[in-house]
């Protein structure tokens, strides 16, 4: 089984690769062999690989700069994933569609996590480019059963861009920290995801999960709702009793409005994952271990700059 994977050394990509089944040839594209600006070169790569499945974890993922780049959000989020999903769809080949919660406003009434059929209604450029790229393999892949959507959501890794990390920096160097309080959602491990997106390309049969949203769309988080200010509790708490930091740095929580964005974020973005549960039959793990798992692979060196060994297992 051939799988060509785009944003392959971002972290969901570099976690895929690490969990790959025994089964599953890796086709490793990144901004060096796939420049996801240059779509007509993209395309013969993808021809000339002829993949069972493209995992696009690949995004122009920084939702403040997205607003002032829009050409370039919508190239990489709209545009290049709608060029690779029609090729995979004359190629007869299955395409899975990273995505995000950044698709909803955040402004639900109820407070009831958001299921898969519930309306987007984006906030900001980042979120606009990723719903009309879902509203596009939606309709392409329409009755053949082969292009998923997995949205999902505040994405912690022990390596890349990540609210852990930076967390972690600012714990190192800060005597008082000011984290929001009042942004609702759950975490997602990168370990907990990959593991996801390799359940649904091993499925026999992925009309099970048109079964349960008729446009293919799952969602994926670590079990329970937090807040970032919790979040970051619990990673300067557990950060100490592993020794991880020393520092007691005070973490005080703010609201949205004294931590001004570019972008604006969905103040509620709690997915509602049971249909995903029930088609791969996973349950997934609570968000506090999945942070935990993480933070256990994560040391300091003597510069006080945070690495993670090569030779990790998970």
């Amino acid at each position: 089984m051939k799988i060509l994977i785009t944003g392959s050394k971002g972290q969901l990509g570099r976690t895929l690769i690490k969990l790959k089944p025994t089964k599953a040839k890796i086709f490793a594209m990144n901004r060096n062999n796939f420049n996801m600006l240059d779509i007509p070169n993209c395309l013969k790569v993808i021809r000339s690989i002829n993949p069972d499945w493209i995992v696009n974890c690949g995004a122009f993922t920084n939702v403040d700069l997205a607003e002032s780049n829009k050409e370039v959000a919508m190239e990489v989020n709209y545009h290049a994933p709608k060029a690779f999903a029609k090729e995979m769809k004359d190629l007869g080949g299955r395409f899975l569609q990273i995505s995000t919660d950044y698709v909803f406003d955040g402004l639900r009434p109820n407070m009831k996590p958001y299921t898969t059929n519930d309306k987007k209604s984006p906030l900001g450029i980042y979120g606009i480019s990723k719903a009309k790229a879902e509203d596009f393999i939606e309709d392409i892949f329409l009755g053949t059963n082969k292009g998923i959507i997995l949205r999902t959501s505040w994405i912690l890794a022990p390596f890349g861009s990540n609210f852990l990390l930076k967390i972690l920096n600012l714990l190192l160097k800060n005597k008082e920290i000011k984290v929001v309080n009042d942004q609702i959602g759950s975490p997602t491990n990168i370990y907990s995801l990959a593991e996801v997106c390799w359940k649904i390309i091993e499925l026999n049969n992925l009309e099970i999960i048109f079964n349960e949203n008729k446009n293919g769309i799952l969602h994926w988080q670590d079990n329970g709702q937090t807040n970032w200010y919790e979040i970051a509790l619990k990673i300067r708490n557990f950060g100490k009793e592993i020794d991880l930091i020393n520092y007691n740095t005070q973490v005080t929580p703010i609201s949205t409005f004294d931590y001004p964005t570019p972008a604006k974020r969905p103040a509620f973005s709690v997915l509602d994952c049971n249909s995903a549960k029930r088609v791969l039959d996973h349950k997934g793990i609570d968000w506090r271990c999945g942070l935990e798992k993480i933070m256990k692979q994560i040391h300091l060196d003597k510069n006080n700059k945070f690495y993670i060994n090569p030779n990790y297992k998970i």
